[in-house]
């Protein structure tokens, strides 16, 4: 019995187990010996993981910073209206983002500048294909309700508008103005803009009546928010004075025109271009009611100002001169207005010239 005793406890000796009469320790017990291979694998792997990530992360850094630099180039391109330049780096980073699956800031940025781009070069098929992947981006990366999304579909309504498609700015327009109800507030004056957009919408379609809340309403966040005087306010003004003119109450529309101007001389000063622009608009109230003597005023006064301000041969000049010479042609006046007439010649001959020196320069 004592030989087959030690033959085990040999045989146990030889294969490392422990000893006849010494229990094994469980496979979880602390006193477990691993061999090194074993100890050091999980370390291994788990340094090779973490330095994957450390390198994708900072993969993902480079990429970004490389981004912004990108898009800030093409920023200073559109700016300088070198659109030929921006178009292809806009293009390329748009492409490599499409590899990406996640869409990202950049998708959305390079989409703005792309619709920018093509807006300016009157490409407008191209552009509003971008300001819609502008939308779409923003949706995804900020969400339905964010500023940036509203910003995107307030660029995609005012691409319809200029092209005479309310029926598609309309819906865009009601949206936005529910998101900034939601998330800025009744009052905020970022919600009275959406409300202003939407006037003009119907303004322009001739639909006065529903024009007319959406004008007052902002005229009454932007009195609350930024005070009567502060030029949005007047603005808002300004809007429901033409409101009036093309409803025909033209006493109502007077009246608020006077008032913006009023406002706009005593804060803006009587040469701000603001200002003319509230004594053009009476002048064409005036003639459009047939006080021509009162237009006539107006008139006079505004190109003492342009003269000032821009000069004797300035075209904003010169176009108060041709308003000028139309009234006193409509009234029969052709002694008044021939020597207005001349000096208009002369002003248009001079402006010839410079072109045609301009021109020979650059030859």
């Amino acid at each position: 019995m004592l030989v087959v005793r030690c033959a085990m406890a040999f045989i146990a000796l030889c294969l490392g187990g422990p000893s006849w009469g010494q229990a094994a320790a469980p496979p979880d017990s602390p006193e477990k010996t691993l061999t090194p291979e074993t100890t050091d694998e999980p370390r291994k792997v788990a340094k090779t993981v973490a330095a994957s990530k450390s390198g994708a992360a900072m993969k993902t850094i480079a990429s970004s910073d490389a981004d912004d630099r990108r898009l800030a180039q093409i920023r200073e391109l559109v700016t300088k209206k070198a659109y030929a330049e921006a178009e292809p780096l806009a293009l390329a980073l748009a492409a490599r983002q499409q590899i990406e699956q996640k869409p990202t800031r950049t998708d959305w940025a390079v989409a703005v500048w792309l619709a920018r781009i093509y807006q300016a070069r009157q490409q407008h098929p191209e552009a509003e294909l971008w300001l819609k992947k502008a939308v779409a981006s923003a949706t995804l990366v900020f969400g339905a309700e964010h500023a940036n999304t509203a910003r995107s579909m307030d660029e995609l309504a005012m691409h319809y508008r200029s092209r005479g498609q309310p029926v598609d700015a309309e819906p865009l327009l009601q949206r936005i103005l529910e998101i900034r109800m939601k998330t800025l507030g009744e009052w905020d004056p970022d919600t009275a803009t959406s409300r202003v957009a939407l006037g003009a919408l119907y303004k322009a379609q001739g639909q006065y009546a529903q024009a007319r809340p959406y004008y007052q309403r902002a005229f009454d966040i932007r009195r609350r928010a930024l005070g009567a005087t502060h030029q949005d306010t007047l603005a808002c003004l300004f809007d429901l004075a033409n409101l009036s003119r093309a409803e025909r109450q033209y006493p109502e529309a007077e009246k608020l025109h006077r008032r913006v101007l009023a406002h706009r001389e005593s804060v803006l000063g009587a040469t701000h271009v603001d200002t003319v622009a509230s004594l053009r608009t009476l002048a064409s109230l005036y003639l459009e009611t047939e006080r021509v003597a009162e237009a006539e005023t107006l008139l006079k006064r505004i190109l003492v100002i342009r003269e000032k301000t821009l000069g004797p041969e300035h075209w904003e000049t010169l176009a108060i001169i041709q308003e000028l010479i139309r009234l006193y042609q409509s009234q029969g006046h052709q002694a008044s207005a021939q020597p207005l007439m001349d000096r208009a010649q002369m002003i248009i001959r001079a402006e010839a010239a410079r072109r045609r020196a301009s021109m020979q320069a650059v030859q």
